[in-house]
């Protein structure tokens, strides 16, 4: 298993793209976000189809069982979101991790080619590292979101402290961006999200990554192709190193066989003279 910054090979053309810890707060993130949005709209929509199959399986208390889950779903949200923060400060892949979401003017680039490649004015499709605009574009979106919808949602959970902060209209324009924001982002992970992730002729029917945590060369080479040739340099990097080592540890032993034949020659010739010295005169 031969490791870079952040990817690691797994051997069999498998190459890791997140660790455990990374999916666990995945299905964190995954679950609460799927959680929220069907709790949230339950309440915004009472009336729907799919909320009075809800309320005929649950029961009466379906409703006030709606509350709870959804706090419940946002107070674990906004742990994993302070679990992710303490991820990307004080482990090393983490860091790493932020350091390779920022945005750089190549991103910008690639949007223009990525243009032109969809209208046919290229045929080479951009190569993209370990993250994508997409990705990244993603990350940053659930960065913000997360944010807005847990301060907009604190003011609402807590309306009694809040209120006569900001008052009424104060009110009212948390209830806005709060429901605004939730379809904004239930839109971008439906429409936008899903299709990365199950729809892209590029990984149909799904890419494995956020569930087995690798992907393989194949998907590596068209999905993350400058991050596959990274790590192959690195590799050889990595034989050429071993080949010196190798040569330097031969050369070692060679020199201290030579010297130890030294020595015996040294000794065997030292004792000949004291044997000479010792012999009897006659």
């Amino acid at each position: 298993m031969e490791k870079t910054n952040v990817v690691v090979e797994l051997g069999e053309g498998k190459y890791l793209r997140m660790t455990r810890s990374e999916r666990i707060q995945h299905f964190v993130l995954l679950s609460t976000f799927i959680t929220l949005v069907i709790t949230g709209f339950w309440l915004k929509y009472p009336e729907a189809f799919w909320v009075k199959w809800i309320t005929f399986l649950i029961g009466t208390s379906a409703f006030e069982l709606r509350g709870v889950v959804h706090r419940t779903a946002s107070v674990l949200m906004v742990a994993g979101g302070i679990y992710h923060l303490y991820y990307l400060a004080f482990t090393y892949r983490g860091r790493h991790f932020l350091k390779d979401m920022l945005p750089v003017k190549r991103d910008i680039t690639d949007v223009i080619h990525i243009m032109k490649y969809y209208f046919s004015k290229t045929l080479e499709k951009p190569k993209f590292g370990r993250f994508s605009y997409i990705e990244k574009a993603e990350y940053w979106a659930v960065v913000w979101g997360t944010v807005i919808m847990g301060a907009t949602g604190m003011v609402l959970w807590f309306q009694n402290i809040f209120l006569p902060i900001i008052h009424t209209s104060g009110m009212n324009i948390a209830t806005a961006v709060h429901f605004y924001e939730a379809i904004l982002a239930t839109l971008a992970i439906i429409v936008w999200h899903f299709y990365f992730i199950f729809f892209n002729p590029d990984v149909v029917p799904m890419n494995k990554a956020w569930l087995y945590g690798y992907l393989d060369h194949e998907e590596m080479e068209k999905e993350h192709p400058l991050e596959l040739e990274k790590l192959e340099e690195y590799k050889k990097q990595l034989e050429l190193e071993a080949k010196q080592k190798e040569k330097e540890a031969e050369i070692h032993k060679a020199e201290v066989k030579l010297q130890e034949e030294k020595k015996k020659e040294l000794n065997k010739g030292t004792n000949s003279e004291l044997n000479i010295k010792e012999a009897p005169i006659e």
